[in-house]
């Protein structure tokens, strides 16, 4: 027999309205008339007024050595608001060997009240009285008496049956990196074949991710040592997001008969009548051994599908069509994956198609041709990882061959009111008078070599403008480089103009040229005019060794040649152009200082 018990109304009504806004901000204004029956109904409140107690105890409070109990603590507050120590007061004989905590909301009556409990797994190894003592928590600034627990520890057998706790099975402790399996969950039926649900089921293990959007929930007779005994099961689907050995360990809340969601029971069962009773169990640890997907033999296309899977030959719409007509490609797989996590292949690159894929989970492509030069459909790389035996499986969906038609000649569209009249049918434009602009080719402007250079072209102008101004700012924090090279240039010409007038015999020239040389070749240092300097400012930038020498004189006799219009009898060299010698001496030891 198969059956499905569903929540009680209070337990529906209070998600829908939780959700109530949400619905509200994505549906149409327009609430069904079964929605606004449940909104007229009152709802409990929660309560948050009733001070805050809590409750410890030993389950079993007496137990053989060596056998294991479990030091239950439950507070009627939230788990965020309650700073719960690091380490209980307990004796050192009191070896903890597990601990968990969870949370869940119970209903009272007419009001909801939070629950978290703080469970710890001991194991005495010795007989004796053991107490843990009363001590304080803090919940929302406020202290919380914690009330003692004590533990009988006997050496004689015990018939009374081992605390309750919850089985975890899994269908592979050896898995993948990524690759899902599914984890059983299961409360066996308490005395009395009574059977009880499980809320706020977790599980916890580092690198592993839980998906509760895939938990089935069932009743059903199990085999339990030999003996058949209803059980309620609950599977989730885990993968594992890190490689490494890992614990997968389960903890849920008893809740009597507070069932949530659809339910599937197998067989006669009991449920207990009453209040519900809340209590946290735990389960033993499941060892899982997560390893990394190989890096040898992967196959392109793998976007993490796991599973074997087989394809069916792709299908596509028509395989004759226009340039920018669209056409679907169905792809269809099916195998022992988990398909719901399937993973389809990416859309691939390529320059004569335009590929779209299909919303996932539907696994297809819509594809658009760009151009008459195509002659088949692109490859789509695809591969998935067969976890069994450890390799990578070639799924890639292979080219078909189609027919691409031209776009052809241009279509005369109709006028903006005739676009809602479906009796004006569309014809092909007349064709034109004259020919139009002749090219070479048909290749586009922006496909052409020489359109990349023109492209770099304000990046050059730009980086050229930028050294320019650098330089520019370079000379206005230096003006004695500028005054220089001016020096320098100046110079240059006049030795030019120097050695024309001793070619041409110009002795008056050649004086007046020596002299103004000479001036603009140390006019940078003062910095001056050169028209301003006379010739003891030549003399001061010669070198100490020619101050005194023969070239000290020539400077001497050039200037004292230019200044014999301000003498009253100036008798001047026999001959002026035999100083070209000199004169070109100085200006070369006069130059080499700029």
């Amino acid at each position: 027999m198969k059956l499905t018990v569903r929540m009680s109304w209070n337990k529906i009504i209070l998600p829908f309205l939780i959700g109530a806004p949400v619905l509200c901000a994505q549906m149409p204004p327009q609430i069904p008339a079964a929605a606004q029956a449940m909104l007229q109904i009152q709802q409990p409140t929660v309560d948050n007024t009733t001070p805050v107690t809590a409750q410890a105890s030993f389950d079993p409070p007496l137990i053989r050595a060596g056998e294991k109990t479990f030091y239950r603590v439950d507070v009627t507050a939230t788990e965020s608001a309650i700073q719960w120590p690091v380490t209980l007061p307990a004796p050192e004989e009191l070896k903890v060997t597990a601990q968990a905590r969870g949370q869940m909301t119970q209903f009272t009556g007419n009001t909801f009240r939070p629950l978290t409990t703080f469970l710890y797994e001991l194991q005495p190894a010795t007989a004796g009285q053991y107490v843990i003592t009363n001590f304080t928590v803090s919940c929302a600034g406020q202290p919380v008496q914690v009330p003692p627990a004590s533990l009988d520890v006997v050496t004689e057998a015990l018939a009374a049956p081992p605390p309750r706790r919850l089985r975890l099975q899994t269908t592979a402790t050896n898995v993948f990196l990524g690759q899902p399996f599914r984890v059983r969950v299961i409360l066996l039926a308490g005395p009395g074949n009574q059977l009880e649900a499980l809320r706020e089921i977790q599980l916890s293990g580092a690198g592993l991710m839980t998906d509760q959007s895939g938990t089935r929930q069932s009743i059903e007779v199990i085999d339990d040592n030999g003996a058949l005994r209803p059980a309620f099961i609950s599977d989730l689907m885990v993968t594992p997001i890190a490689a490494g050995p890992m614990a997968l360990t389960a903890q849920g809340f008893t809740a009597g008969r507070e069932f949530s969601g659809p339910i599937s029971i197998h067989g006669q069962v009991s449920l207990p009548g009453g209040p519900p009773k809340y209590i946290l169990l735990i389960s033993d640890p499941i060892r899982l051994n997560v390893r990394p997907l190989p890096a040898e033999g992967e196959l392109p296309g793998f976007t993490g599908a796991m599973g074997i899977f087989i394809k069916e030959p792709p299908v596509l719409s028509t395989d004759r069509l226009q340039v920018g007509q669209p056409a679907h490609l169905k792809l269809t797989f099916h195998g022992e994956g988990d398909l719901t996590r399937f993973v389809p292949p990416s859309a691939p690159i390529s320059s004569d198609w335009q590929v779209i894929a299909d919303p996932v989970p539907a696994t297809g492509f819509t594809l658009i041709p760009l151009t008459d030069e195509a002659q088949a459909t692109p490859a789509i790389p695809f591969c998935a990882f067969d976890p069994i035996s450890g390799t990578y499986r070639d799924l890639s969906i292979p080219p078909i061959p189609v027919t691409v038609i031209g776009e052809g000649l241009p279509v005369e569209l109709r006028d903006a009111e005739q676009a809602g009249d479906d009796s004006v049918p569309v014809k092909l434009s007349s064709l034109a008078p004259a020919p139009g602009k002749s090219v070479t080719h048909l290749t586009p402007l922006q496909l052409r070599g020489w359109f990349v250079g023109i492209q770099l072209l304000p990046v050059a102008g730009f980086c050229l403008l930028w050294q320019w101004d650098r330089h520019r700012r370079f000379l206005e924090a230096h003006p004695d480089l500028v005054r220089r090279r001016k020096a320098r240039r100046d110079l240059r010409r006049k030795k030019m103009e120097l050695q024309k007038a001793a070619a041409a015999g110009d002795a008056e020239s050649f004086i007046q040229l020596a002299a103004a040389a000479m001036r603009i070749a140390v006019a940078p240092h003062y910095p001056a005019n050169p028209q301003a300097l006379v010739g003891g400012d030549v003399l001061a930038r010669l070198d100490s060794a020619s101050q005194n020498g023969g070239t000290a004189d020539t400077v001497k006799q050039i200037f004292a040649a230019t200044d014999r219009r301000f003498a009253a009898q100036a008798k001047p060299p026999a001959d002026w152009l035999a100083l070209n010698a000199d004169v070109e001496a100085v200006l070369q030891q006069l130059e080499a200082k700029l």
